[in-house]
């Protein structure tokens, strides 16, 4: 029989991408379900997590919903909000969303897509942010929910042949690395993050994108969060609110006028604010 037995530790070999930061977890034989279900195993593969800032397990060739929410669990408290307007990409059984361009017989979607059909990386590989075409589309995920989220888990059942990239930054470094006054405009200031905005805005290119509806709206309303957050396990401070719901980027505690709001949401324009966040993304993404 394959697989690892229970009484057995694992042997894991670490691969760090980037410096410190990613970390690549193989294991001969690979790491199954059940396996990654272990306590052992989770609280390693959450360490890895907390000192590198994510992590990828190779050679996991199946895994169900359930399987995924258990494993999730490693790391923290799993939401069961995935979001108003995607109940159709949602997994009955477990707090799972499909995102890809998965269809079911009669080819209604039953998944989220890609939010632009043109995100491809250039020839050269390179994932730097380009200002002029505001490609790659570089995002946190969950900056729209009431508690951000402390990190995500993903489980690839098919990779397109081509395109798909995935690409990581970290915003940890970033923000390190920024000056002393850089730092001290972004701490003072919120980003209004609106799932409703994200998705119209997301909708202008992409029409098979969901929107919400008007009760989905207002039962989902915009959120504040800081432009920079600490991790709740190793204190460091980071980037955040960097993402598609950004519809504006204010003073703490400034009110926003509730026809600009509209105009965010209904038509997913953002306000030129949000310019603060996109002027810094080449150099956090180099």
């Amino acid at each position: 029989m394959g697989g690892q037995s229970p009484s057995l530790e694992p042997e894991f070999a670490v691969l760090h991408l980037n410096g410190s930061f990613g970390a690549v977890v193989e294991c001969s034989p690979p790491l199954t379900p059940e396996a990654l279900r272990r306590p052992d195993v989770g609280q390693r593969l959450q360490s890895l997590w907390a000192r590198h800032g994510f992590v990828v397990v190779r050679g996991v060739l199946a895994m169900t919903p359930q399987d995924l929410a258990a494993i999730s669990e490693h790391f923290g408290k799993v939401s069961a909000d995935l979001g108003s307007g995607r109940e159709h990409a949602t997994i009955q059984s477990a707090p799972v969303l499909r995102i890809g361009n998965v269809r079911d017989e009669s080819g209604r979607l039953i998944s989220v897509p890609t939010s632009a059909t043109d995100d491809f990386l250039p020839a050269s590989g390179s994932c730097q942010y380009r200002p002029d075409d505001r490609r790659p589309i570089w995002h946190t995920d969950g900056t729209f929910m009431s508690v951000p989220p402390a990190g995500s888990a993903f489980f690839c059942r098919k990779a397109p042949p081509e395109g798909g990239a995935t690409c990581f930054a970290d915003m940890a470094a970033a923000w390190d690395a920024l000056p002393p006054e850089k730092q001290r405009e972004l701490e003072g200031v919120e980003c209004v993050c609106s799932l409703a905005h994200h998705d119209k805005k997301v909708n202008l290119k992409v029409p098979d994108y969901p929107t919400l509806t008007p009760e989905e709206r207002a039962a989902n309303p915009p959120v504040r969060v800081p432009a920079v957050l600490e991790h709740p396990i190793t204190g460091r401070r980071a980037l955040y609110g960097i993402n598609s719901s950004t519809c504006c980027v204010v003073p703490k505690g400034a009110e926003v006028d509730q026809a600009n709001l509209d105009r965010f949401d209904l038509e997913g324009v953002e306000d030129q604010s949000v310019g603060l966040l996109r002027d810094l993304l080449p150099r956090v993404t180099s």
